[in-house]
């Protein structure tokens, strides 16, 4: 009989941004991340994660975790993917270490999750999102300050799975369609003077424009990102074995 003892446990949500290097190759890193994939569908049965998905902007690897208990470490859950990483500074509290993954502040959402059990209830995506926006450098005051109002307030209704984290001046969001709608107060959605405020500084105006070719339109900030790697299924393909051996 299996054990649903996990199922009472709290659900840990985080994002995370990392960067191949420029001497990854491309075949490489393809069969690197068909392994990462096999691992988040392990994890997963293994009732250690709820979710994860792996999204890429060139060399920029975005990926947000639902960790089942703790926060899941990206350095274990995705070691295939360790040497074609490029490494970071280290930190002040951890000198001696060296880092290929950088936690990403968690900035705005709609829900937080209690349990695995509450979390999944009426979950069914059919598809699973992630995005990135650049933040402008003399908006980030305004930007953060009117997106704490929101949170605070807690009456604007959105996805309950969206989850905006911050890195530098890289906003990314993941967030599922379609839509689960919900609000913090978990309240009828009411007039939102946190909202109204937010609208009169032109929120366009704090967003980077992507250079020519590497972005959305010109009227559009963010940009979607295809996805690498999902702990939802295995793609149904043979890997090149060389690549695979390289890859591990």
């Amino acid at each position: 009989m299996e054990d649903y003892e996990w199922m009472k446990q709290k659900v840990m949500r985080a994002s995370f941004r990392a960067v191949l290097r420029k001497d990854s190759g491309e075949e490489q890193a393809g069969a690197a991340f068909c392994l990462c994939r096999k691992a988040f569908v392990q994890a997963k049965e293994e009732h250690r994660l709820l979710t994860a998905s792996l999204y890429r902007y060139g060399r920029f690897l975005f990926l947000y975790t639902e960790g089942v208990g703790e926060e899941v470490v990206p350095d274990k859950l995705c070691a295939f993917l360790e040497p074609f990483l490029q490494s970071h500074a280290e930190t002040v509290e951890a000198p001696d270490r060296d880092r290929r993954w950088i936690r990403m502040q968690p900035y705005y959402y709609h829900a937080v999750p209690e349990s695995a059990e509450t979390w999944m209830q009426g979950r069914k995506p059919t598809l699973r999102r992630g995005r990135i926006a650049l933040l402008a450098p003399e908006k980030w005051e305004s930007y953060m300050g009117h997106h704490l109002a929101l949170m605070r307030e807690g009456l604007i209704e959105g996805d309950r799975y969206h989850f905006i984290c911050l890195h530098e001046n890289i906003l990314f969001s993941y967030f599922e369609e379609p839509k689960t709608m919900t609000n913090l107060q978990k309240a009828e959605a009411a007039d939102s003077a946190a909202l109204k405020a937010w609208l009169l500084t032109d929120p366009e105006s704090h967003f980077m424009r992507f250079a020519p070719g590497q972005g959305p339109g010109p009227d559009e900030n963010f940009v979607f990102l295809p996805c690498v790697a999902d702990s939802q299924f295995v793609k149904d393909e043979s890997v090149d074995e060389k690549a695979a051996d390289a890859a591990e």
